[in-house]
């Protein structure tokens, strides 16, 4: 075994401090790897003040498009007086005022059914049968088995995947013995949601509820495939104010076929013809019309029974600036264009569209506070500590000295803009001695609400009158710095680059100092075996002189 190998702690044989050596060569050889470290360290930084940099751009990007296009100067407002509506204005809006009286209101249709139940868990069906419902031009069928109940009807009919529109619910009306009944109510408003049970389950009937329209009725029939006519007759309709039409019937015609006649003769009115079965087992046909309905000739007397003469529609009926309107829904914005009308309560009212002003006046606000407040905080970045010397995040880079200078002269563009604002500064943008920014709020008020369109030309521009808009050019500004391209994400890929070369320079730098402190190692191990061996001999020295001195004395 060698004399290296005996030795397991420097400086063991020596009794010298050498670890405590090696360590502070380790510090002085490492000094450049810190200061290589602190230089990372700082350039990460400025990776994450760039970062912070880009969503600066970006919002104040978005702020400054705001007010470089044309919509946001459409930009509109609904004021309402009366009680009868409420009113929103869409960008665009025709600026106006409009007297708009509401005589009615859209409603849902709702049938009842015309037998209570003392529990909802009675059953509405002793046999298999068939309820068909119509809800304005579509219907559909929902086949009842035996022994339904009165909720399980309910689920039925909510749960068909061709319900076009209905919903079924059993409500309590209070009554002491059958307190229970089945109700339809279309899901929503207006004729075009019209509900009509054409087929009644046997034992149930419903009663229609809300606005029942004009209707006239055949007799009863035992089937639908029952003649109605055996010689060629005409029936005379008239629907409203409308012309009276002649419907030629030939014989033998079905009642079923009889539907199918008039509805194609009256396809473009109101009315609308409808085989129905009560829960009798009775077929019949009802016509059907919100707008009155008259039979003004019917010589073969297919159309004996007038079952309502007063009747209602379920549409809303609103009158703007004199013109009268009916509409399936309370939601109305097909009548002053950019405009939803909300009908609320029968009555009058009044809307006025006019330009919204303040939406542009906050805009401008912030878009002023933000850049203000953008300045600054680069001025804090960049600049220099006075207490400290030490240097800000982004001290000495070049794309934020640019933002700055680019962003100024956008501000202090002059535009030659006739009849107009020449520039910012009349729009109350002010710079003061210390570089902040501030803005004069009386007079943005005073110059949009005295010049709206000079105003708009002033920040979007005019290509007719070759006008760049301010607000436009400092888009175009900000969007060089933005993207994989833009002068900020160059800038980030070379600190990137710095960062690994450092990280290639640190790596580098420790291989070395390793090897430094290892060959250290090895030569002050040798040191120390040398040292030991040294003070062994000396000791050996030392006793053999003692020894020799000591046989001297003896003679």
């Amino acid at each position: 075994m060698s004399d290296v190998g005996r030795i397991n702690v420097l400086g063991l044989g020596s009794g010298l401090d050498l670890q405590g050596i090696v360590d502070k060569f380790r510090q002085i050889e490492s000094a450049p790897i810190k200061r290589m470290e602190a230089q990372k360290d700082y350039y990460e930084q400025r990776l994450t003040e760039y970062d912070w940099l880009t969503s600066q751009v970006l919002d104040l990007k978005s702020d400054i498009l705001d007010l470089s296009l044309e919509s946001t100067y459409m930009s509109r407002t609904a004021e309402v007086s009366g009680s009868a509506v409420s009113a929103r204005a869409d960008i665009g809006a025709l600026n106006g005022t409009y007297d708009v009286e509401v005589s009615q209101l859209a409603r849902k249709s709702l049938w009842e059914s015309s037998q209570g139940f003392a529990e909802k868990s009675d059953v509405v069906a002793t046999s298999d049968d068939v309820l068909e419902i119509a809800v304005g031009d579509k219907s559909f069928s929902v086949l009842v088995s035996a022994n339904t109940t009165l909720q399980g009807l309910a689920d039925l009919i909510n749960n068909a995947t061709d319900n076009p529109g209905v919903t079924a619910s059993v409500i309590d009306t209070g009554d002491p013995a059958t307190p229970y009944r089945l109700v339809l109510q279309a899901n929503d408003t207006g004729e075009e949601n019209r509900i009509v049970v054409t087929q009644e389950l046997s034992g149930l009937g419903f009663d229609e509820i809300t606005a029942k329209p004009n209707i006239v009725r055949t007799n009863n029939y035992a089937n639908p495939t029952d003649i109605v006519t055996t010689t060629d007759t005409s029936l005379t309709v008239q629907v409203g104010d409308g012309e009276a039409k002649v419907i030629n019937i030939a014989a033998n015609t079905t009642l079923e076929d009889l539907v199918d006649v008039i509805n194609n003769a009256m396809s473009n009115t109101s009315l609308k013809a409808y085989m129905r079965r009560d829960a009798a087992g009775n077929y019949f046909i009802d016509l059907r019309s919100p707008d009155p309905l008259t039979i003004t000739d019917d010589p073969s007397g297919l159309f004996p029974n007038v079952v309502e003469s007063a009747g209602e529609s379920l549409n809303a009926f609103v009158k703007v600036d004199g013109l009268q309107y009916q509409r399936n829904s309370n939601e109305i914005d097909d009548i002053i264009p950019g405009v939803t009308l909300s009908l609320k309560d029968v009555g009058s009212s009044k809307v006025s569209v006019s330009s919204n002003y303040d939406d542009i006046k906050t805009k401008f606000k912030d878009f002023v506070e933000k850049i203000g407040k953008l300045f600054q905080d680069l001025q804090q970045k960049m600049g220099v500590d006075q207490e400290t010397g030490q240097e800000g995040p982004l001290y000495g880079s070049e794309v934020a000295r640019n933002l700055i200078r680019d962003l100024q002269d956008g501000l202090l563009t002059v535009v030659h803009n006739p009849d107009g604002p020449q520039s910012l500064f009349d729009l109350g943008l002010n710079f003061s001695r210390d570089g902040t920014i501030s803005l004069d709020e009386t007079k943005l008020a005073q110059a949009i609400e005295e010049n709206p369109e000079g105003v708009k030309r002033l920040l979007v521009g005019d290509e007719q009158e070759g006008i760049t808009g301010i607000a436009d050019k400092i888009n175009q500004t900000l969007q060089r710095y933005l993207g994989a391209d833009g002068l900020i994400s160059i800038e980030q890929k070379g600190v990137e680059g710095r960062i690994t070369r450092l990280d290639n320079d640190i790596s580098r730098e420790q291989q070395r100092v390793e090897a430094y402190i290892s060959t250290l190692q090895r030569q002050f191990m040798a040191l120390d075996e040398y040292i030991q061996h040294l003070n062994n001999l000396s000791s050996y020295l030392d006793a053999q002189f003692k020894s020799i001195q000591g046989g001297s004395e003896k003679k």
